[in-house]
C-alpha cells in the first residue's frame, strides 16, 4: 500500500516539516511511504496523495499539487491566506489575488480583494477569510487537529469525509533525556530550588503575545510573588516584542536566550514548570509547545480560543479571550495561584502525563493515521 506525502522536509523551516519528518521519516507499518518535497515530483499512480497544506511560501508546491491532482487534504492552518498572499501580490499579481478570492468566497471574496487592492484592508482579514473552500470541495478526504477545524470543515462543505487526527506529543523518553536529570538541568541553567521556571518557546512573533505575559509577572512581582523566572527560548523575528522583558523591574527573573538546538529545547522542557500558549490570533493550528508541554506533565497556561480549547481543562489553565488587560489580570491570577507552591511540588503532573501517553504521543497518533490510510486503501 503506497502513501505519496507531499510536504516540506527538514531543513526547510517550517513546523510542517517537522511534524511529517517525525511521524514518517521512520516509515509507516503497512505501508510503502514516499515524500514528495518538491514541485518536479512524480506521483505514483497508484498511491494515495496526501498534501500537507500550510499557510507559507514553503507549501506553494505542495498547494498547487493539491489543486491540480485532489486527494487527501490535510489542514495544520486552517487559513491559506497568507501563502495566497505571498504567491501573487508579492510577485505583484493583482488579478491573480482576486481569482483567488473569488473562487474561494464568491462575490463577496472578490469585492474584499477590491477593496484590499484599493488601500482598504485589515489584517484580519488574512485569518478569517481562510481562501480553502475550493480545495475542500475538490478534495477526497480532510484530516484536521482540532474540533474547531472539524466544524469549520463541516461548515464549509458537509458532504466531505473529515478526520480528527490531533497533534502530538513529544515526550522525554522520544527525546532520549530522563527526568532524574531534571534538578542537575536546573543547576545548569541557575534556576533556584524555590524558582518556577517560566518557559516560552519558539519564535517570538506578534501572536504569541510575549507582552503579555510580561504584564501578567509585573502584577505577580508587584503582588509579591516573586520566586519565578522567565526564560525566553526562540528566535525574535521582531526585536520589540522583547522590550518588556529587558526592562523587567527585576531583570534577573527573565532570561532571554534566543534560538536553540533541539537538545537545549528538550532541557528546557524538562527543567520548566510553567509553558504559556497565548498565541492570538490564529488560523486555527494547533500548538506543537501545548502538546510538548504536556507530554513532559508541565503546567500549561493558554487562551480558550478555536483549537486551544481542545486542551483538557481540569488539566490545563484556559484563561477566557476577551480584552488584553482581562487576559492580563486573569493570567497572573493563575500564575500566582501556581507560584504560592513549591516547584515540583506539582498534583497533576503524573495526570498530565498519563493523558499525553494515552492520547497524543506517537504511537498513539501513528495507529490513527493507519486505520485512516488502511481504510481509505
Amino acid at each position: 500500500m503506497k502513501i505519496d506525502i507531499w510536504t516540506p522536509l527538514p531543513p526547510t523551516e517550517s513546523g510542517i516539516a517537522n511534524y511529517n519528518d517525525t511521524l514518517f521519516g521512520v516509515g509507516l507499518e503497512g505501508f510503502d511511504i514516499a515524500f514528495m518535497t518538491k514541485a518536479d515530483d512524480t506521483f505514483r499512480p497508484d498511491a494515495l496523495q496526501v498534501y500537507q497544506l500550510g499557510n507559507n511560501p514553503h507549501h506553494e508546491f505542495v498547494f498547487n499539487q493539491a489543486r491540480a491532482r485532489p486527494g487527501i487534504i490535510e489542514i495544520h492552518d486552517f487559513s491559506l491566506h497568507h501563502l495566497i498572499t505571498e504567491v501573487t501580490l508579492a510577485r505583484n499579481d493583482k488579478d491573480g489575488y482576486a481569482r483567488f478570492l473569488k473562487e474561494s468566497a464568491g462575490d463577496t471574496g472578490y469585492l474584499l480583494a477590491m477593496k484590499r487592492l484599493n488601500g482598504h484592508f485589515h489584517p484580519s482579514l488574512e485569518f478569517e477569510l481562510p481562501v480553502l473552500e475550493a480545495l475542500i470541495d475538490a478534495s477526497h478526504h480532510i484530516i484536521v487537529h482540532s474540533k474547531w477545524a472539524r466544524e469549520r470543515v463541516r461548515m464549509t462543505q458537509t458532504n466531505v469525509p473529515v478526520t480528527l487526527i490531533p497533534h502530538y506529543c513529544l515526550m522525554p523518553d522520544d527525546e532520549g533525556i530522563s527526568t532524574l536529570d531534571r534538578d542537575a538541568i536546573r543547576q545548569t541553567y541557575k534556576i533556584r530550588p524555590n524558582e518556577h521556571l517560566i518557559l516560552s518557546a519558539g519564535f517570538v512573533t506578534e501572536p504569541k503575545r510575549i507582552p503579555w505575559l510580561i504584564e501578567a509577572l509585573k502584577l505577580c512581582y508587584e503582588k509579591g510573588h516573586r520566586n519565578f523566572k522567565l526564560v525566553i527560548a526562540g528566535e525574535a523575528q521582531v526585536p520589540h516584542l522583547l522590550e518588556g522583558a529587558m526592562n523587567f523591574p527585576d531583570k534577573s527573573r527573565v532570561r532571554i536566550m534566543g534560538y536553540q538546538n533541539e537538545r537545549v529545547f528538550n532541557q528546557l522542557f524538562l527543567a520548566a514548570d510553567i509553558v504559556p500558549v497565548l498565541r492570538w490570533p490564529s488560523v486555527g493550528e494547533s500548538s506543537g509547545v501545548a502538546s510538548r508541554a504536556l507530554g513532559f506533565g508541565k503546567h500549561v497556561i493558554a487562551l480558550d480560543y478555536k483549537s486551544f480549547a481542545d486542551l483538557p481543562d481540569d488539566l490545563v489553565e484556559l484563561v477566557p479571550l476577551t480584552s488584553p488587560q482581562q487576559v492580563i489580570e486573569d493570567m497572573a491570577e493563575k500564575l500566582i495561584e501556581i507560584l504560592k507552591t513549591d516547584p515540583g511540588a506539582d498534583p497533576k503532573f503524573e495526570a498530565r502525563k498519563a493523558y499525553a501517553e494515552a492520547h497524543l504521543s506517537l504511537p498513539v497518533c501513528r495507529q490513527k493515521y493507519i486505520n485512516l490510510f488502511r481504510q481509505l486503501v
